[in-house]
């Protein structure tokens, strides 16, 4: 992806050093955009998949995440059973605060916070087993709190015991923006107001971290084809950017899938896209690397429910990348 490439190089050119939340420090630009187009073949193989190629991106890890969220979960244990470790790391901080044991660590080895020491990384494979073993363990301290798959399947719920906790009546259901998605692009395809938003000022200070990619409209009115748009908030460009186009292209090509239509045009817009400090090198590393051809994808399974999908349904086509090159995830 060669506009993936330049927007590393406009950070690193043009951008600005700032401070962040995490408090390691950033070189950021305040908004970028770029465009995919994917296309299908009669034999419903989808080209020009935008899997990055300078580095190895874990590809089941993003359909997982994005089926966990389409599902509307949002407790870790799912996506521990499925060896995906991705979330890992707020619970576990969160977890680690409140057990008062936090104070006990330096974070990272130094002070560039260039990896997580392997105490923390013991203690942290501690904790995924708790997850894992202790259903109680795991419904206390692996929920994000409401984000993804809560506002994609029930955004907007009302816990009346969350204004009057001494009220444990039942709740005031949410959206299921899912379902009016496909709907929409199936009963209303000339809908300009087919929308998914993840942003609710309600519920941020209840969750862990909130939505990045935030805003989703998807366009069905050319006949046969579905194109999206998606504003993402906060762009980590190094982990998280190359993650979020694979994964939000995916979403695409399957609803495009279940609604009978092929995947068209991906405008991915960013607002805050930055670098973090401990992955200049990483960066640098891999703006050495030429890219090769994007590989093709195909969706080996024929249903009208986005949620049947399931791994073994996906085939990835001539995806031949860089190995991975590995980076801390700052919390």
């Amino acid at each position: 992806m060669k506009q993936y490439l330049e927007l590393l190089r406009t950070i690193l050119a043009e951008g600005y050093d700032t401070g962040d939340r995490t408090g390691v420090g950033t070189r950021a630009l305040p908004g970028y955009s770029y465009q995919m187009k994917l296309s299908m073949d009669d034999d419903g193989v989808v080209h020009d998949y935008p899997l990055l190629t300078t580095k190895k991106v874990f590809l089941r890890g993003t359909f997982e995440e994005l089926m966990w969220k389409l599902n509307g979960e949002t407790n870790i244990l799912s996506l521990i059973q499925k060896d995906v470790h991705i979330w890992t790391e707020w619970p576990f901080k969160k977890w680690l605060e409140e057990t008062k044991q936090i104070d006990k660590f330096n974070w990272y080895v130094d002070e560039q916070k260039s990896d997580y020491s392997e105490e923390w990384k013991q203690l942290m494979k501690s904790f995924e087993t708790m997850i894992l073993i202790d259903h109680e363990f795991a419904k206390e301290w692996g929920n994000l709190g409401p984000t993804y798959g809560h506002h994609i399947r029930n955004f907007g719920e009302i816990k009346w015991s969350d204004i009057d906790p001494s009220y444990m009546g039942i709740a005031l259901s949410g959206i299921n923006q899912l379902k009016n998605v496909i709907d929409k692009i199936i009963y209303k395809p000339e809908d300009r107001r087919n929308i998914m938003s993840l942003w609710n000022p309600h519920d941020n200070s209840k969750t862990l971290l909130p939505p990045c990619p935030c805003f989703y409209q998807f366009f069905a009115n050319q006949p046969g084809y579905l194109h999206m748009n998606v504003y993402q908030r906060s762009c980590d460009s190094f982990l998280g950017v190359p993650f979020n186009d694979s994964q939000d292209a995916l979403l695409l090509i399957l609803l495009a899938k279940v609604t009978g239509r092929k995947p068209g045009t991906f405008n991915h817009y960013f607002g805050d896209v930055h670098i973090y400090n401990n992955h200049r090198k990483q960066v640098e590393l891999q703006l050495t690397r030429e890219p090769r051809p994007l590989p093709s994808i195909r969706i080996n399974r024929e249903t009208d429910n986005i949620l049947d999908f399931k791994w073994e349904d996906i085939e990835l086509i001539g995806y031949d990348p860089h190995p991975v090159i590995k980076a801390p995830v700052a919390v």
